[in-house]
């Protein structure tokens, strides 16, 4: 069992490594606007607001708020749906093509300098164990 000293020790290190930075941007860009963006560009086709909503793993509510900040912001077209009037069909306008694009050169940019600064394997070995962290934690819930 993991006494207090290592845990006040692991405490540290995780204060001043600032990893909340990370977490933040890795999570905006899963789960938020970042994330319906991706999936639009991956996409072959037109997508509902319903597939988004299963895809991305959150609620068809929280899918409405985003396609509605995502309209403001020009990244998307919505349209009813031709075979099914209750259904919105979601496509990427020229700007969300655009900002996806310059979203992913960004996020490669900022691995690649981890990845030449901090090498391949250390951040190989640094995936496993958040992935094996996350596992204990949620264990514990």
């Amino acid at each position: 069992m993991a006494t207090a000293e290592q845990i006040k020790i692991i405490q540290k290190l995780l204060d001043d490594s600032h990893p909340t930075e990370f977490f933040k941007r890795m999570d905006e860009s899963s789960v938020g606007i970042g994330a319906v963006l991706r999936l639009l560009d991956e996409a072959d086709d037109a997508v509902t607001a319903g597939q988004i909503s299963q895809i991305i793993g959150v609620s068809t509510a929280r899918v409405a708020v985003l396609l509605k900040k995502m309209v403001t912001k020009g990244y998307i077209v919505k349209e009813t749906g031709l075979t099914d009037a209750r259904t919105t069909v979601v496509t990427l306008s020229d700007l969300g093509r655009e900002t996806v694009k310059k979203k992913r050169n960004n996020m490669y940019r900022q691995i690649g300098a981890a990845i030449d600064k901090v090498g391949m394997e250390r951040l190989i070995e640094f995936t496993a164990v958040l992935k094996e962290i996350s596992s204990v934690l949620s264990d514990l819930q």
